[in-house]
């Protein structure tokens, strides 16, 4: 992977100056084009074509078009002979190419052709605009800024935190990191900077300085089911993941498997060994049973023969990494998981400078619980409200001693009918804990109802593939990698495999309460009973416990020794961590989101 910064005048020192921001994205090589109006960096992690060949930003033969491009191109040698039939003559053996000649040929059509992982600037000198694009499910990032005529784009946000910009907290952003953990689709937490869109590209006019066209090119239809057969579906499934992971082995360097011991990552590595000779694999060890599945990492690795590498995660590696987080994560985020994900890319990069993943396949095929919940919250949802209105009385009389958090999450259902979207919204969000948060707080999120336009579990997995993967997982996993240059790749997210995927039918993918029926099945002649079906656990962190213990005073003095502005409430916070400390509420969700944007903001905005 690399990095990409660019803007609309000519600066050689600034453009040099933001591009070293992200050499951890790009270490190997830089590159640079300053004139034409225009200044565009290039930090390069060399993947594909190793030599000086593959460096950025590269250009057509009369350099009227010119590219700075971050991510693979997985079909880029199909793409390449056609263009070579049509004329075109290539220099190097990188991907990258593929985009010069490509955008030669077909404009912004290229990206029909292209399947992969990507953001990239092509600078088209004859028609005097930049055209930026990013890839299909979001996978890797792109920002910009355009405002008073100056227009800025970038891999991260350090480059707009370092610029000479305004930097103002954007509110609506903050309100909806405080729900869900991580900053909304199109926006960041700065005002003024945004995040382009999975699946959208952008022409920016150099000569007018402005923006011409923001454009959706794909999205994910879940309207039409397949009439397939239970037999057909397998076959279809193995064969189009087999497809998917063989497409993404493309390679000039070691390559590895990150493996939970789950379903997802343990199909990609029983692929992955048929082609890779010496495969490492790598997964963490909690010091918690209850967030343990190192033992279930270890039967894949032993059965498919890989070099396993295991990681030990305990609060001490917490305490460590967190110092870290505000650095690489340069937006405000909070889902735990970015701590053993950045953790086992740590010690894979040791060993590979690539490594696949499982992300996607519980979106995909209807892996999370909550997917369950929804169809039964629905149901509760329209139910007689006076039913609702005894449920929710036995409800808190019951839980008036308990104060179990999961009975008080159920009460906040159990008011007003309210429309899908809220209800996915709420069950989502770690927040609502009890009936006294009003779901009011949703409102400013209405616009995501244009995700509910399906039934039942359909449209929750439609909400995630369009939000949640590419705003917090992927991200999750960008930045994680990224920090110490290794590349991730994400085979489930192949956009052929994501388009049958969505043809599946609910029955197919959740049937008598299995979740990912059709997958597991698919795989059962491959992988053993009891990776396939025992209880999910996650990739989840027992930070409830280390606020209450090992890292108490710790987070205790990032949450409120802190008084650099006043968006939290620090009674109301006082009055939760009371509650936590006495074992009757869990709020170290919430506790998390605070240190994370404390910490990020003593780190880019004091």
């Amino acid at each position: 992977m690399c990095g990409i910064v660019g803007f609309n005048w000519e600066d050689s020192p600034a453009i040099r100056s933001l591009s070293a921001l992200l050499n951890h994205r790009g270490p190997e090589q830089e590159g640079f084009h300053v004139g034409d109006g225009v200044s565009i960096g290039h930090k390069r992690l060399r993947i594909i074509d190793l030599s000086q060949k593959g460096c950025q930003p590269m250009y057509n033969e009369d350099k009227t078009v010119c590219v700075s491009f971050n991510g693979e191109i997985f079909n880029f040698a199909v793409i390449k002979a056609e263009l070579e039939k049509a004329g075109h003559r290539f220099e190097s053996h990188s991907d990258t190419e593929v985009l010069v000649h490509g955008y030669e040929q077909w404009g912004t059509d290229i990206l029909e052709k292209l399947n992969g992982q990507f953001a990239f600037c092509i600078f088209d000198k004859s028609r005097n605009i930049f055209f930026i694009a990013r890839d299909r499910l979001g996978i890797k990032p792109i920002y910009y800024y355009s405002q008073g005529g100056r227009f800025i784009f970038g891999s991260e946000m350090k480059v707009f935190l370092k610029s000479d910009i305004r930097r103002q907290i954007n509110r609506h952003s903050l309100d909806y990191y405080m729900l869900f953990g991580n900053t909304p689709a199109e926006e960041s937490i700065l005002e003024g900077v945004k995040k382009l869109p999975a699946a959208h590209y952008l022409i920016y006019d150099l000569a007018g300085r402005k923006i011409e066209k923001i454009q959706r090119y794909w999205d994910v239809d879940f309207s039409t089911q397949a009439d397939y057969s239970e037999d057909e579906l397998k076959k279809q499934i193995t064969e189009r993941l087999e497809r998917a992971v063989s497409s993404q082995l493309i390679s000039d360097v070691p390559l590895g498997a990150f493996l939970s011991g789950g379903v997802d990552s343990s199909i990609i590595v029983s692929i992955m060994h048929k082609y890779v000779k010496e495969l490492n694999t790598f997964s963490i060890r909690f010091d918690r049973a209850a967030y343990n599945e190192s033992h279930y990492a270890k039967i894949v690795s032993d059965k498919f023969n890989t070099i396993h590498h295991e990681i030990e995660f305990n609060a001490q590696s917490v305490r460590e990494l967190i110092a870290e987080f505000p650095y690489y994560y340069d937006e405000p985020f909070a889902d735990p998981s970015m701590i053993p994900t950045s953790l086992v890319c740590q010690v894979a990069r040791k060993h590979v400078t690539v490594s696949l993943s499982g992300t996607g396949g519980d979106e995909l095929f209807g892996g999370y619980p909550r997917y369950n919940e929804f169809v039964w919250l629905k149901k509760l949802n329209h139910a007689p409200e006076i039913l609702k209105r005894l449920l929710a009385c036995s409800i808190g009389l019951c839980n008036g001693g308990l104060k179990n958090d999961k009975l008080g999450k159920l009460q906040t259902f159990l008011g007003d009918r309210r429309p899908d979207h809220v209800l996915y919204m709420q069950l989502f969000s770690y927040m609502f804990r009890t009936k006294a948060e009003s779901v009011e707080v949703l409102a400013p999120f209405d616009y995501l109802k244009k995700h509910f336009r399906y039934d039942d579990i359909t449209n929750a997995m439609n909400y995630d593939v369009n939000e949640y993967l590419p705003d917090c997982l992927l991200v999750k996993e960008d930045r994680a990698s990224m920090a110490v240059s290794l590349e991730a790749r994400v085979p489930f997210l192949d956009h052929e495999l994501v388009e049958f995927a969505a043809t599946i039918s609910p029955g197919f993918r959740i049937r008598r309460g299995q979740k990912k029926y059709i997958l597991k099945k698919a795989f059962e002649p491959t992988l053993p009973h009891e990776i396939l079906y025992r209880p999910k656990q996650g990739f989840g962190v027992p930070l409830a416990d280390y606020f209450r213990h090992e890292l108490r005073d710790y987070a205790y003095g990032q949450i409120f020794d802190f008084h650099d502005f006043d968006y939290f409430d620090r009674d109301t916070v006082h009055s939760m961590w009371a509650r936590h400390q006495a074992g009757t509420s869990d709020y170290s969700r919430l506790f998390w989101s605070i240190m994370m944007f404390n910490m990020w903001f003593k780190r880019w905005m004091v």
